[in-house]
């Protein structure tokens, strides 16, 4: 049976780490200023971060899961209608929905060691992002898939994760919260001519201080191009905008932003206007209806690449990492050009998120 599979394979698993010693345990995956780059607003590119067979075995895993059926459209969800109206087809993502990347559906044996990999890469970021709660275990806290885009798909662009308050009656439900976002590619010598590049927008310049959150608040915008700035919800549901003064890790005192205390109404949110006077032209929100098609009004927006913005374009090749923050950086995909389809193992690194603000009886 599917269990006996299992514990072979998990004993088999760990005879290499004991015999590797502590060296298995100590060489980091990633290479010095990679975490750097990520905390201040930049992704992280780290080409042959998986070695061939495993990529080899990951995407003919992922073909076999396809063919049988077991991927669903995936696009992005426009908030202002539901979900039988989204209409999605083979021009969104598919996603392998199956029964859990550990189940014993397809190649088990390699989904586990990728499994393995990228629990010691989150152990890593934990701890050089000063992200301890990555390291947490959880039923399903950590989300592990496939992406498949087929011929003339793409995706819009968006953010991975928003601040709950913005989240409407879907807001406050869950304990985690996605932090980090990784895709590893598995498509064969890509060339450029085939589309379905990821593309990226972080800042120009890094960030002057940490991006994503500070103190579990979570960030919605910038000021002056390069300082977080983060809201904050407090108990009864009133909220503030404020940034860190100086630089460093933002560790400077707090700078409040909003003129006053404010309740964030719903989607589309424009937190330009309860900002005060001073900071209104020197602020820049990271996600409002003309720049993420989730929170369009109505019909969909129509499908932009938003070339005049600085951007940073991935090509999709075999074995590639990529991470980034999943609050500060939007990001798109390229539509893919190719006769194939774009294979990726994608996901998520969860942290805690704050506890439910307590809102007054009757709201």
């Amino acid at each position: 049976g599917s269990g006996s599979r299992t514990h072979k394979y998990m004993a088999f698993l760990a005879v290499p780490v004991a015999a590797a010693g502590l060296a298995a345990v100590t060489t980091p995956l990633l290479p010095a200023g990679a975490t750097a780059a990520i905390e201040r607003g930049q992704i992280h590119v780290e080409p042959g971060f998986l070695p061939p067979p495993l990529v080899r075995s990951l995407r003919e895993d992922a073909m076999s899961l396809f063919e049988a059926g077991l991927f669903s459209p995936d696009g992005l969800t426009n908030t202002a209608v539901g979900r039988s109206q989204q209409g999605f087809d083979r021009r969104d993502r598919q996603t392998f929905r199956g029964d859990g990347w550990s189940s014993a559906t397809g190649d088990q044996a390699a989904r586990l060691q990728f499994a393995a990999r990228m629990r010691s890469l989150r152990e890593e970021l934990a701890e050089g992002l000063g992200r301890p709660t990555l390291a947490s275990e959880g039923e399903r806290r950590h989300e592990m898939t496939y992406n498949w885009y087929e011929a003339g798909a793409k995706l819009g662009r968006h953010l991975d994760e928003h601040h709950e308050e913005t989240k409407g009656t879907k807001g406050w439900l869950r304990p985690s919260r996605r932090s980090v976002t990784w895709l590893v590619y598995l498509n064969e010598q890509w060339e450029a001519a085939e589309g379905g590049a990821l593309r990226t927008f972080p800042r120009p310049q890094p960030s002057s201080q940490a991006v994503g959150s500070d103190a579990g608040n979570l960030q919605v915008g910038w000021l002056d191009a390069s300082r977080p700035v983060f809201l904050e919800t407090r108990e009864g549901g009133l909220s503030t905008l404020y940034c860190r003064a100086g630089g460093g890790g933002g560790g400077g005192r707090r700078e409040a932003l909003s003129a006053a205390a404010f309740e964030v109404p719903r989607q589309p949110v424009d937190f330009g206007a309860f900002l005060a006077a001073e900071y209104g032209s020197r602020f820049e929100q990271i996600s409002t209806s003309r720049l993420d098609p989730r929170f369009a009004t109505g019909t969909p927006a129509e499908f932009t690449e938003f070339g005049e913005l600085h951007h940073v374009d991935v090509l999709p090749a075999a074995g590639t990492l990529v991470l980034f923050d999943s609050v500060s950086l939007p990001h798109l995909v390229r539509e893919v050009t190719s006769t194939r389809p774009r294979v990726a193992a994608t996901g998520w690194f969860h942290e805690d998120s704050l506890a439910v603000p307590l809102f007054p009886a009757g709201l």
